[in-house]
């Protein structure tokens, strides 16, 4: 799947997923959601995790049914846990909020565990420091763009 986030013109920047098939799921996102799409790139795509957020869009999800009422009925546990692990990485964009792999694998699963979410997934040293890296990278070509310009990305979960 291909993943085009484009930065605004005089607005809110675009999210839009185009699947094998070649159907298509966008939305106009606020600035937050560039960096989250991002982190959520980077961790499903690192750890391979199944059925979060771009596993879920590929197989046919629109991305404004994350936003109705009742769908977090239906997102399945490793959603949950892949947004966990998101946000932990998100947090750490903030100055002084470095995690050593203890520490954030403490703060997911306290995450986890505050929600009732079964799905459990450590994050080794590599791995963070993986994730640490792609999304910095990402991030630095994200600045990078001129207002219409997009950042492009091939969503796979099978290793290259």
């Amino acid at each position: 799947m291909l993943i085009r986030i484009t930065k605004g013109r005089d607005g809110p920047n675009t999210l839009t997923c185009i699947r094998d098939d070649g159907s298509t799921t966008w939305a106009k996102v606020q600035d937050y959601f560039p960096v989250h799409d991002m982190t959520h790139y980077v961790v499903e795509t690192t750890l391979r995790i199944p059925n979060a957020f771009y596993s879920l869009v590929a197989d046919g999800w629109d991305i404004t049914d994350f936003a109705v009422k009742g769908a977090a009925k239906k997102i399945p546990p490793e959603a949950n846990l892949v947004e966990a692990l998101v946000s932990r990485l998100q947090s750490e964009l903030l100055p002084g909020h470095e995690f050593t792999p203890e520490s954030y694998n403490e703060e997911v699963l306290a995450v986890l565990e505050g929600i009732g979410n079964p799905s459990r997934r450590s994050v080794t040293e590599d791995e963070l420091n993986e994730m640490r890296v792609r999304l910095r990278e990402l991030m630095s070509k994200w600045r990078g763009l001129e207002p219409g310009e997009s950042l492009e990305l091939i969503f796979s979960l099978v290793p290259a």
